[in-house]
């Protein structure tokens, strides 16, 4: 089954007995639970609609509130967000006797109640409580979605928000922020407030240009942000002056710059130290609710400069902030100095 199919059955009212959503594309996710909850009478939702937190849930709490009939309604629905019994790793909660017990309980849901489990991010494919769902429901991978399906949605929320842009532009739009490549951590949320940021810029009355998209686009601002510092690091200095320049002539103010540099860097220090306490990259993305493209980013800048390079570099980008406000240098020589200095610089 298609994701539009799960979603057109939810709107429709013809439910099945379990679902399964999970992945990276947490959009669809959230968007599924959004029309789940517009399925119930509004005014009693609050008893017929429970949201429990599947790290945290007690066997007896998620059998009584999935045992529990609806209230004024034709059915409830339950919402058990990262359910530990489905995704890696040691249980807490639920001891095997516990696992078995719930497992065999999904054979037997009412059929007045509609369970959804949403995990977001990978599950165990061989618990047997995934076997159980599969025979008993529907689990559904929520990952990037099509090519065609991409540019649809993205046509559409433009329009939604009365944006003049060719289906060109759109296509363009779409390849700037690199959703397409596999490795790319961006998502549909991020396209959407990519997109929001387009439009509250260009307004009702100003067409779309690709100029327009290369000035708005962050994540283009934060991929050459990445690539400059990979550029230090790797002593590449021609590439460092050249992207430099490219962002300047794009629009990019040096002060700007200095402080996506000066984002950057703190950042890194925070994950240098977490990855010293032995936690690792999921984990620190989640601790530090960064998406794991920043955090392995980050990860990859790290190897290139010791922590006291990046204080140094914090140290000497505060002191040009100041003379460069106080118009003691000129901002373009002191952001060319930076590149110089650290460029030469080695790591020990």
């Amino acid at each position: 089954m298609k994701y539009k199919d799960i979603v057109y059955n939810i709107k429709a009212k013809n439910f099945e007995k379990i679902y399964l959503l999970y992945g990276k594309e947490h959009y669809l996710i959230d968007n599924a639970i959004k029309l789940f909850k517009e399925s119930l009478n509004e005014s009693m939702i609050d008893f017929n609609l429970d949201i429990l937190d599947g790290k945290e849930i007690m066997l007896d709490q998620l059998l009584s509130s999935i045992e529990t009939l609806p209230f004024m309604d034709e059915r409830k629905i339950v919402i058990v967000k990262d359910f530990e019994l489905l995704m890696k790793g040691k249980k807490k909660n639920f001891s095997d006797k516990e696992e078995k017990i719930f497992a065999e309980h999904l054979e037997n849901i009412p059929d007045t109640t509609v369970l959804v489990f949403a995990v977001y991010g990978d599950i165990d494919k061989k618990k047997s409580i995934v076997n159980k769902i599969n025979k008993n429901g529907i689990a559904y991978n929520c990952e990037k979605i099509s090519d065609m399906d991409l540019f649809k949605w993205t046509r559409k929320r433009f329009d939604e928000n009365q944006i003049t842009i060719e289906n060109a532009q759109v296509m363009y739009f779409i390849e700037s922020t690199g959703y397409k490549d596999k490795n790319n951590e961006f998502t549909l949320s991020d396209i959407e407030n990519e997109i929001k940021k387009i439009s509250s810029f260009a307004g009702k009355d100003t067409k779309v240009t690709n100029e327009i998209i290369d000035r708005l686009s962050q994540k283009k601002i934060e991929n050459d942000i990445f690539k400059l510092i990979d550029y230090i690091g790797e002593k590449n200095s021609q590439n460092a002056i050249k992207i430099l320049n490219d962002m300047i002539n794009e629009g990019e103010s040096v002060l700007g710059i200095f402080a996506m540099i000066n984002r950057q860097f703190k950042i890194v220090l925070q994950i240098k130290e977490l990855l010293n306490k032995g936690m690792n990259n999921k984990s620190i993305a989640d601790k530090l609710k960064m998406s794991l493209f920043v955090v392995n980013k980050s990860i990859k800048i790290s190897k290139n400069f010791t922590e006291s390079m990046i204080i140094d570099m914090l140290n000497y980008i505060l002191e040009s902030d100041y003379k460069i406000k106080n118009g003691l240098m000129r901002d373009t020589l002191a952001i060319e100095m930076l590149v110089s200095q650290y460029c030469q610089r080695k790591v020990s």
